[in-house]
């Protein structure tokens, strides 16, 4: 092999709906340009992750060790090694542990030469990693690292494509606080034990879903950030903000940025802000106030959207 196979997976984030898609509404998520990409080159299964201070082996005992070996077996691969170039964070709410397997799974499929011109190869052994990552995942995160698209996720029909007539540029707040999905989602349980009415602010979070969907196809990003504005409300109703994602959403807004919310399971992890025009404002608000961010795009699809870029050449 006289070059690096190259793979690459998006990270993602949740526009609107999460923690209403555990209770069956829609959430709307997008697949970001930000991600991982991981080379493979001859080895002995070994894969490292600088950005992450992150080294492991297939099937050693870490949970990386364990789905690296689930990847590359799923795909004949063990004669390689990988280097991952991370331009997400882990462990902060926006998909990294799916845009490593979906970029690892792609480098292992080249390097080997297996036809996969569906991809369903590469999305079994993206499968076989997550499960190792989450369990039980619910398979958002693994199709927004893969398409690197918008869109629309239910327990009943699964992911489902959303048209972007534009594409935008977002804000990616990092609060420094790891998330733990697992404690937030059983924290959202018990408030529903004792508080019925949190069922009606999750439903109300699916109804958002719908208003999002509808801002995308049209290229409405003004109405897409009121709705950014109110699912945090919604989801900080829910206990599931924190003073460090309050402080980020707020400085967001100070900084220009026309809607902010916490996304992912909360409680920690990221904000993402809509700032058409003051996205570097908003990196400097949050760097001044001691965060860190990056920006990353959101891109336009869908039929309208081709025929939009077909005009403008």
């Amino acid at each position: 092999m006289t070059a690096p196979a190259r793979g690459f997976g998006h990270g993602k984030v949740i526009l609107v709906g999460e923690h209403a898609v555990v209770y069956g509404h829609a959430a709307i998520a997008a697949g970001i340009s930000a991600g991982v990409a991981v080379d493979a080159t001859p080895g002995a299964g070994r894969l490292r992750v600088p950005a992450w201070a992150l080294e492991a082996a297939a099937g050693d005992d870490s949970a990386v060790g364990r789905a690296l070996a689930a990847v590359l077996d799923r795909l004949g691969a063990r004669g390689f090694d990988f280097a991952a170039d991370a331009r997400i964070p882990s462990r902060a709410g926006v998909g990294s542990s799916a845009a490593l397997a979906v970029a690892l799974a792609r480098a292992a499929a080249s390097v080997t030469g297996q036809p996969d011109d569906d991809g369903a190869l590469v999305a079994a052994a993206v499968s076989d990693a997550e499960a190792i990552f989450h369990g039980t995942p619910s398979g958002i995160d693994a199709a927004a690292a893969m398409s690197g698209a918008v869109g629309r996720f239910s327990r009943a029909d699964g992911w489902r494509p959303v048209p972007v007539l534009q594409s935008m540029t977002i804000c990616v707040g990092l609060s420094g606080r790891p998330r733990d999905t697992a404690a937030q989602v059983a924290a959202v349980g018990r408030l529903r034990d004792r508080l019925p009415a949190a069922d009606a602010v999750l439903a109300l979070m699916g109804r958002l879903a719908d208003d999002a969907q509808g801002a995308l196809a049209c290229g409405d990003v003004d109405g897409l950030g009121r709705i950014l504005d109110t699912a945090h409300g919604l989801l900080a109703a829910l206990r599931l903000s924190s003073p460090e994602l309050d402080a980020l959403v707020h400085d967001a807004r100070a900084a220009g940025a026309i809607g902010a919310k916490l996304t992912g399971a909360g409680g920690g992890g990221a904000v993402i802000a809509l700032a058409p025009g003051h996205e570097r404002d908003v990196l400097a608000r949050w760097r001044a106030a001691g965060f860190e961010g990056f920006l990353a795009e959101i891109a336009a699809t869908g039929p309208q959207a081709d025929a939009r870029a077909e005009a403008a050449r």
